[in-house]
C-alpha cells in the first residue's frame, strides 16, 4: 500500500488546524491595542487611572464627548461651578433650618402668651382645635417636602461630583478641588458660630 495515501488525511487535517489558529500580530500592534475601548465602540478616551484627555474625552455618556478645547475648559468650569453649587444649596438648607426652628419658637411663645387659648384648654372647651391642627399638619408638610427637594438636590449633585472625579482626569479633579475650596470659603461662614454663641454676645453687648 502506497504511504502517501496514509498520510493525505493527516495533512488535511494539519492544514484545517493551520486555518482555524489566529494570525500573528503585527509588530507594531500589542494586544492591549486590540482590546476594545471602555466607550463601548466609541471613539471616547476613559481610563479609570490618573489621566490628563482632552480631546475625546467622554464624561458622564457618551454624548458629552468633548471634541475641542474650549469644550474641554467648559467641561471644567462646569465641574468647577457644580461644586459651588453644592456649597450653596447646603448654605440655602441650613439657612431654611434656622428660618423654621425660629419660627417654630415664635409660634410656641404666642401659643404660650395667648390667655384665651390658655383657658380653653384648661376648660377642654378649645373649639379652634381641629382645624388648627389640620392647618399645622399641611404648613409641616409643605415645610418637610421643601427641606426634602432640597436634600434630593444636594444627593443629585453629590453624586455627579463622585461620578466626575471616578474618571480620574487630573482637570477635572483639579476643577473639583478648586470649586470645594471656594465654595467652602464664600459659604460656611455661617457655621463659625452656632446661633447659641451668636445671641450670647448679643446679649453681653446690651449687657455691657
Amino acid at each position: 500500500m502506497d504511504m502517501s495515501m496514509l498520510t493525505t488525511p493527516m495533512d488535511m487535517s494539519t492544514s484545517t488546524i493551520a486555518m482555524v489558529m489566529p494570525t500573528a500580530l503585527p509588530a507594531n500592534e500589542s494586544p492591549a491595542s486590540m482590546a476594545m475601548p471602555m466607550g463601548g465602540g466609541s471613539d471616547c478616551k476613559l481610563s479609570m487611572l490618573l489621566n490628563w484627555h482632552t480631546i475625546d474625552a467622554c464624561f458622564l455618556s457618551s454624548a458629552f464627548r468633548i471634541r475641542s478645547s474650549f469644550g474641554f475648559f467648559l467641561a471644567c468650569l462646569a465641574a468647577f461651578l457644580l461644586v459651588i453649587s453644592l456649597e450653596s444649596i447646603r448654605r440655602l438648607q441650613r439657612r431654611l433650618d434656622r428660618y423654621l426652628k425660629l419660627k417654630k419658637a415664635s409660634n410656641s411663645e404666642q401659643q404660650y402668651v395667648m390667655a384665651e387659648d390658655l383657658e380653653q384648654k384648661l376648660l377642654g372647651k378649645d373649639e379652634r382645635e381641629s382645624p388648627f391642627q389640620k392647618k399645622r399638619i399641611i404648613r409641616v408638610s409643605l415645610e418637610q417636602i421643601a427641606r426634602g427637594v432640597l436634600h434630593t438636590v444636594q444627593f443629585s449633585i453629590s453624586y455627579c461630583i463622585m461620578l466626575l472625579f471616578m474618571y480620574s482626569n487630573g482637570y477635572i479633579i483639579i476643577s473639583i478641588l478648586f470649586g470645594a475650596l471656594v465654595g467652602f470659603a464664600l459659604f460656611t461662614r455661617d457655621t463659625l458660630y452656632s446661633s447659641s454663641d451668636v445671641d450670647e454676645r448679643l446679649n453681653e453687648k446690651d449687657c455691657c
